[in-house]
């Protein structure tokens, strides 16, 4: 065939395909066609026929002249109305066409290309569908080269489709069986829980102690009851990381197989990481529980309030009239005292119900703290000696009071339930130049003087293991049924969104010790706070994987006076994009060889015209090994020799002038 007419011939098949007139017919051929080449006048009678066609119609002798369905009628008996349209057609186009022979079960693609005088009509063997490809049919298929070239191609390119979607799936895909142990599983399962795949092929008994212990014996009884008319089912529980202790909430969507006889062969699903949900419905069925109990504690405090003001005031006047010798005097005087007492500890109650959480003013952080410990004494057990140490002077702050008291009472309680033998709990509040802390630092405070509140406790203290998670969401070191694993998580996210520091330093046996950083307020943070309520933030948005590399440069940025917002992933980059609460000044991107998604980010904020500024840091390659083509989503590339300097000097330099990033 001339190169012409080959070229026609593909435009022809790709426009007719388009069109979907492209069909599958039921019709087979034992033996592989290669090429197979029919020539058709305007009459529809076949003038031409190849001997590969011949040979494949099994006809020992061709008589030009016959009609096309007279040819074709040793394999296809009855061809397909499209296949008549696609002959009728100007254009042309392609048509699939199963041979009679249901036993082969062979399949043909037809391409029509229409000529001045004639059509040509090219056939070539195909491999059938994959509902239709089973093992036993293999041998009678794939005995040619060109269909062995097919199934290679075939499964390079579901190898390739498999890929891919296991390495963006934001969850996992897995496929478990029946005694629990993971035959597969994409790569993030080792982030949510710690082992390997090769741990969890081989020990199948890591899941269940994976699983939290709450959850356990609900989720075995729920599987259970799996069976072949009820195979498929969802279900949520956590899972504890085996090195970090860190709880992530799983929604489990499987699909249990079983053998024709019923027999559980094992199962296949996917999980989904759902703990910023999980975290989000807390806070808003807690919001709602709260405001609940603040309209009834309001009215109950009041009430309260009039009963002992009606105590003081008889008391008083009863007082006043007996002389001090009198026996009731001393009593009374007493009476007196103990209903003025409560009328204050009722008072201190209101103003917690009054202040609104997200409300910044300024505020004395030795007052605060005094009256948060006198409204913590009441709850705190005689067996504990709390005392107080505040700083000599006013240590002025720029803060949510009410969040700031939360802070501080969740760490006071976590001092207490540290000590339930007994001993020292000190509260106390101090100013220094810098951040000056002993252990584990979570932020940065970027100006100086910082303000300090300091919670000391001489309990069972904090294993080193455990340090690095216990600002986690939903991390606790209590009994399951009590905490909830968000107190220093909300801690953590204070200290943030105030532009502080969080400290912790402690030993086995020895107590524990955290410490709250905040700027002393210049008053003038009231004329920085923006009309919205928001705080907005020149952040810079830093992606890569989870490690060493990713942690020096969140600590080596903030130290130098950038907001960092870190980001593991595409799904969780995008999201911090949209949240209002970040205003990006660029983007930052640690690329390793295992980097891809980073290129693919970058590249589509590129192509949606995305004015955030792009740079990348790569790692353990070198520069000139990278696709042209991915460099080209990056302002500016550095260089693994790049020193953390000189990439900080040209990263600022991407910065927007007009609104550098505030330390």
């Amino acid at each position: 065939m001339s190169p012409a007419l080959e070229q026609r011939s593909s435009n022809m098949t790709v426009r007719a395909t388009g069109l979907s007139s492209t069909a599958r017919y039921n019709g087979s051929a034992s033996v592989w066609l290669e090429a197979g080449h029919v020539v058709v006048d305007h009459l529809g009678k076949v003038v031409h026929l190849g001997d590969s066609m011949a040979r494949w119609l099994g006809l020992k002798q061709f008589t030009p002249g016959q009609s096309l369905e007279q040819t074709l009628a040793p394999r296809f008996p009855i061809l397909p109305l499209v296949f008549h349209e696609i002959l009728q057609s100007e254009s042309g186009g392609a048509v699939e066409l199963r041979s009679s022979d249901s036993e082969s079960a062979a399949w043909v693609q037809c391409e029509v290309v229409p000529g001045p005088a004639c059509q040509f009509l090219r056939f070539a063997s195909i491999l059938p569908p994959l509902s239709e490809l089973s093992e036993g049919a293999w041998d009678q298929h794939l005995q040619s080269d060109a269909a062995v070239r097919e199934m290679f191609l075939r499964s390079v390119r579901t190898e390739a489709q498999l890929g891919s979607i296991t390495q963006r799936w934001p969850g996992v895909i897995f496929s478990q069986s029946a005694d629990y142990g993971f035959s597969f599983a994409s790569q993030r399962i080792e982030e949510l829980t710690g082992y390997t795949l090769e741990q969890l092929r081989h020990r199948p008994g890591l899941f269940w102690q994976m699983v939290h212990e709450a959850d356990a014996d609900d989720l075995q009884t729920q599987w259970s009851k799996l069976d072949r008319q009820n195979s498929s089912i969802s279900v949520s529980y956590r899972l504890r990381h085996a090195t970090t202790g860190r709880v992530a909430y799983i929604m489990d969507q499987r699909e249990a197989i079983f053998s024709e006889n019923g027999l559980l062969l094992g199962f296949e699903g996917v999980w989904l990481d759902v703990t910023r949900q999980t975290i989000a419905e807390r806070r808003l069925s807690s919001a709602a529980w709260k405001e609940t109990i603040a309209v009834l504690t309001m009215g109950l405090a009041h009430d309260f309030s009039n009963i002992m003001a009606g105590i003081h005031s008889l008391s008083e006047a009863f007082t006043a009239e007996l002389d001090s010798s009198h026996p009731h005097h001393e009593g009374l005087a007493l009476i007196r005292q103990n209903a003025m007492q409560a009328s204050h500890l009722v008072r201190r109650i209101l103003s917690l119900h009054n202040d609104k959480v997200g409300e910044l003013n300024y505020y004395n952080l030795n007052e605060v703290v005094a009256d948060t410990v006198e409204l913590m004494r009441k709850t705190v057990p005689r067996r504990i000696d709390i005392r107080t140490v505040l700083h000599a002077e006013g240590l002025p702050l720029f803060v949510d009071a009410v969040e700031l008291r939360q802070v501080a009472i969740n760490l006071m309680v976590n001092a207490m339930d540290a000590m339930p033998l007994g001993g020292m709990l000190e509260v106390s509040t101090s100013l220094h130049e810098n951040v000056d802390a002993a252990g584990l630092v979570i932020g940065h405070v970027g100006r100086s003087p910082v303000i300090c509140l300091t919670v000391k406790d001489t309990g069972c203290g904090i294993p080193q293991s455990k340090l690095g998670s216990i600002f986690d969401p939903f991390f606790t070191t209590k009994a399951v049924n009590k905490g909830s694993g968000l107190g220093l998580y909300n801690a953590r996210l204070f200290v943030e969104k105030h532009h502080g520091a969080i400290s912790v330093d402690s030993h086995l046996g020895a107590g524990a010790t955290f410490k709250v950083w905040l700027p002393q307020a210049d008053f003038t943070e009231n004329d920085r706070v923006e009309p919205t309520g928001l705080p907005v933030r020149h952040t810079i948005l830093l992606l890569g994987r989870s490690g060493r590399p990713m942690e020096r440069m969140l600590q080596y940025l903030r130290e130098h006076g950038l907001y960092v917002v870190g980001c593991l992933s595409a799904d969780s980059a995008q999201e911090a994009l949209s949240s209002p609460q970040y205003q990006f000044a660029a983007v930052l991107g640690l690329c390793d060889r295992d980097s891809e998604w980073i290129w693919s980010f970058l590249g589509t904020q590129r192509q949606l015209r995305s004015p955030l500024k792009a740079a990348v840091q790569i790692l353990g390659h070198n520069v000139d090994e990278l696709n042209t083509q991915f460099m080209t989503g990056a302002d500016m590339i550095f260089s693994p020799d790049t020193s953390e300097l000189e990439l900080l000097t040209r990263l600022q330099s991407l910065l927007p002038a007009a609104e550098p990033p505030t330390p």
